[in-house]
């Protein structure tokens, strides 16, 4: 069996990261572990955890910022804030349920896989509310980037690097990140027997009170799957308001559509849109799960293909998880959507597949010439996650 460190201190993993250069050993890198099975299959020596390198450092709830070290639990960060009325604007995705396995979701593992929830698409992802971090380089080097104000925030702006980066780059001891008060009321307006290709329409109509900061498309055997919610039978189109008066500019939405179905206040929207972030309408099957995301003006030319399969459509169209494929070669499907603006990542799989260098989208030459680029100055002898995103990097 493989070991596995677990440091306590940015020195202890410095330390390790130095051994394995010395002794050629490859290092799986990982937090709490709930998303280890994202990425390629990969074959190293041992495994490293930064769960105890943990703790929120700092939190000023006045100045909007937040500091914690790598491996604290999302739920902890999640609860802090909560008791200071405050969250995550890009509304952290937790895909436990959808891999099976315990909740140790950790800010360093979320950063590196960055996985931002359905406020995406008006809030902006995780990378844009990294306000520093510190780091272990693949060289042992210990080095920090940015600060934990914004106006500190100074020089190369290493942040959106690192995040989505898997790990391959660097390990994340330490991160800063900007917080935004919760919103007081939280309102959802539904369609019912709605199209992907009405989506974009509906959701252009009621942007214009400014408070829209959700929108998904349910497929029918997605929404079939929210019956405890008493949705509409058929596809489903949920817009979320947030803010003061949210549910007041829900109705006043409503009203303005006679194919409005209903109206969800803050508990039963909440429930919704927790469901919607966390992909629960597609835990269930245990087929592959990708994410695709392109224009969402491409997203009605892409869903065509997909007949009754179970997929929701994000962001307002600009990413689609999709389960049940049925065979269909996805990215073929979405070159001729969306050309060379789409992108497809196989999220769930067989190991077998995960061998694959195709679980995330294939790169162009120049692309790929750059990664490789960019690992090799952060980890020029390949110790920290080889070929866990390509098998160069």
């Amino acid at each position: 069996m493989a070991q596995t460190f677990q440091p306590t201190t940015d020195t202890d993993l410095s330390d390790i990261v130095q051994d394995a250069i010395a002794n050629g050993t490859r290092l799986e890198v990982f937090g709490g572990g709930t998303k280890r099975a994202i990425g390629r299959a990969t074959q190293t020596d041992a495994s490293v955890t930064v769960q105890s390198i943990a703790g929120i450092t700092d939190y000023d709830p006045t100045e909007l910022v937040v500091t914690a070290r790598a491996g604290t639990p999302v739920r902890e960060l999640t609860a802090a804030m909560a008791a200071e009325s405050q969250h995550f604007a890009f509304e952290p995705r937790n895909l436990c349920g959808l891999f099976g396995v315990e909740d140790h979701e950790t800010i360093g593992g979320l950063i590196a896989a960055n996985l931002s929830g359905p406020r995406r698409f008006t809030a902006g992802g995780i990378r844009d509310h990294v306000l520093g971090f510190q780091a272990v380089s693949g060289r042992g080097e210990l080095f920090k980037s940015g600060g934990r104000v914004v106006k500190n925030v100074t020089g190369d702006d290493l942040s959106k690097l690192v995040t989505g980066s898997f790990g391959t780059l660097a390990v994340l001891t330490e991160v800063s990140l900007r917080v935004v008060p919760r919103p007081r009321e939280v309102g959802t307006l539904l369609f019912g027997a709605t199209t992907v290709d009405d989506m974009r329409a509906h959701v252009d109509a009621v942007s214009a009170s400014g408070s829209v900061t959700g929108a998904a498309f349910l497929s029918s055997r997605c929404a079939s799957a929210a019956s405890d919610l008493g949705l509409p039978n058929g596809p489903v189109l949920a817009i979320r308001f947030e803010g003061d008066t949210a549910l007041s500019a829900t109705r006043t939405a409503r009203d303005g559509f006679s194919v409005a179905t209903r109206t969800l206040e803050t508990e039963e929207s909440s429930v919704l849109w927790e469901q919607v972030r966390d992909l629960r309408f597609l835990e269930e099957t245990g087929a592959d799960l990708w994410r695709i995301s392109l224009p969402r003006t491409s997203a009605p030319a892409f869903v065509k293909n997909l007949d009754e399969a179970r997929f929701i459509a994000d962001w307002a169209g600009g990413q689609i998880w999709l389960a049940d494929s049925n065979g269909l070669d996805i990215r073929q499907c979405l070159n001729e959507a969306a050309g060379q603006d789409g992108h497809a990542t196989l999220i769930r799989a067989k190991d077998s597949q995960r061998s694959d260098d195709s679980v995330f989208h294939p790169q162009s030459s120049p692309v790929a010439a750059l990664s490789q680029r960019i690992k090799h100055h952060f980890d020029p002898k390949g110790v920290l996650n080889p070929g866990r995103m390509y098998a160069a990097i």
